[in-house]
């Protein structure tokens, strides 16, 4: 009785001195194990009841005293527990939604990129095009270069139509009279060229030296 005395005085101290939960249960345990004597263990039992409900008379005490800090502590605390769970659900939501967003630009880049190459091919259709109706109007700006004796600008503009013929309008099946077309004038233009040198050479050099001749027979 003596031992478990000496030990429920070391509880009670114990108690008194320490703030940590653990401990204070540490020593209950400690303290009902080495008391052999059921009395004691009764008595303490007691004790340790009778500290309890001490305890729940004072926080009793406590929250009528401090009700309205209380409730407003809770509250508050309930309101930031709901702020942090929509908080938490609106990053879920958000993470979702950018998720989503990358798939959808992987999507669009594959789109845009499809939609990119079909501009290239379109840009590149009205550019022949716009060649085709510019060859079309090569035979009669031919024409009026040749009234005009505008040999020079006749050959460029035959000589590029003839290439886009035969290069990047090649495959275009409704340019095959066109081609024929400017492939005969390009024969005559041939011939025309020749004719004017010939004249240029041959005629107008033997007028030049004949009237030379006979300006030099009447000087003399």
């Amino acid at each position: 009785k003596m031992a478990a005395g000496e030990a429920a005085g070391r509880y009670r101290g114990t108690v008194s001195r320490s703030k940590d939960p653990s401990g204070l249960l540490i020593s209950v345990i400690r303290t009902l194990s080495s008391s052999d004597d059921v009395e004691d263990r009764e008595t303490e039992k007691g004790r340790l009841e009778e500290a309890y409900e001490k305890c729940d008379r004072d926080l009793d005490e406590l929250i009528v005293q401090h009700y309205t800090e209380l409730t407003t502590a809770i509250r508050t605390y309930q309101s930031i527990t709901e702020r942090i769970t929509s908080s938490r659900n609106k990053i879920k939501q958000v993470k979702e939604n950018l998720l989503s967003c990358k798939m959808l630009l992987h999507c669009k880049r594959d789109e845009l990129r499809k939609l990119w190459i079909e501009g290239i091919e379109h840009k590149h259709v009205l550019n022949l095009l716009d060649e085709i109706e510019n060859i079309k109007q090569v035979p009669q700006k031919l024409e009026q270069c040749m009234a005009s004796k505008r040999y020079l600008n006749a050959t460029d503009m035959l000589v590029s139509a003839v290439d886009s013929l035969e290069g990047p309008l090649l495959q275009v099946e409704g340019l095959s009279d066109l081609r024929l077309e400017l492939h005969s004038k390009k024969m005559n233009l041939h011939l025309v060229l020749i004719d004017e040198l010939h004249r240029h050479l041959y005629i107008k050099s033997t007028s030049r030296v004949g009237q030379r001749a006979k300006d030099r027979g009447r000087i003399g």
